[in-house]
């Protein structure tokens, strides 16, 4: 297979076998400043999105600098830790963008009796490191951040980054001068890393769909603040991280909540 075929929309990923382990998901979620027991004999759906990642790495597509945008996850069901599961995955489009090329890639957790139990969508930038070295754009449109109520505080730490990344083999995430030639201070915390801690409030909810956007990098020696809104019966239906500076850094709509 030649490097970066799956950069070609209609690109059908090899169809592998997955059984998550205990306590390699004990160790990522702590990684992710979540506390397994939240989990307790239940695959987190979230982390299926690294092992989209990894099928990434498999097909020879060139991960390194890859800049998560949006993360789509639909939880049907879920599977259990130490389940057989089929993981799959396509690629929806590439298009595009000011900075790159804006790629969408939808995989799937399928269960043993056929029913799609996740579906993650990734959306990301494989950037144009000329394009990135360029300053200015995003930020906040409306200025002042919306008034929510704080929920839980973390630091990010070097060692964490690495732990919850390392296996994705995205440099960006462990590789200071690598990060420093995309134009960043230090490397990033992945998107999927926050988002972890963020889904870590729902707990185990199924049937449940979300949308997560990353809005601003969050860098390995970081600390944030969780703020949610809550529907009337005191369920989280949005949910934002900020840095220090107290800027969005990701912000996911939760549906399907019971």
């Amino acid at each position: 297979m030649r490097e970066n075929a799956s950069l070609e929309t209609g690109f059908v990923f090899p169809e592998r076998t997955i059984v998550r382990a205990a306590a390699d998901q004990a160790r990522w979620l702590r990684a992710a400043g979540v506390d397994p027991a939240v989990w307790d004999g239940i695959a987190e759906p979230t982390l299926w999105g690294n092992d989209g990642f990894r099928g990434m790495k498999l097909v020879r597509q060139q991960p390194n600098g890859y800049v998560h945008v949006e993360q789509r996850m639909q939880v049907s069901e879920h599977a259990a830790l130490g389940e057989e599961i089929r993981f799959r995955g396509v690629t929806e489009s590439v298009e595009p963008a000011r900075k790159g090329r804006l790629v969408t890639q939808r995989f799937e957790v399928v269960r043993a009796s056929g029913a799609v139990a996740v579906a993650m969508t990734h959306v990301g930038l494989l950037p144009d490191p000329a394009a990135m070295a360029e300053r200015g754009g995003g930020g906040d449109a409306n200025g002042e951040p919306e008034p929510l109520e704080a929920l839980a505080e973390q630091a990010m730490t070097p060692e964490r980054v690495t732990t919850f990344s390392r296996e994705v083999g995205n440099l960006i995430h462990f590789d200071p001068a690598f990060a420093m030639d995309l134009g960043f201070r230090a490397p990033l915390a992945q998107g999927l890393q926050t988002m972890t801690w963020m889904v870590g409030a729902l707990g185990p909810e199924a049937p449940l769909s979300v949308t997560c956007r990353f809005r601003r990098p969050v860098f390995w020696d970081e600390p944030m603040t969780l703020f949610g809104r809550r529907d009337g019966d005191g369920r989280p239906i949005y949910l934002e991280t900020r840095n220090r500076d107290g800027k969005a850094t990701a912000q996911m709509a939760v549906q399907g909540a019971r």
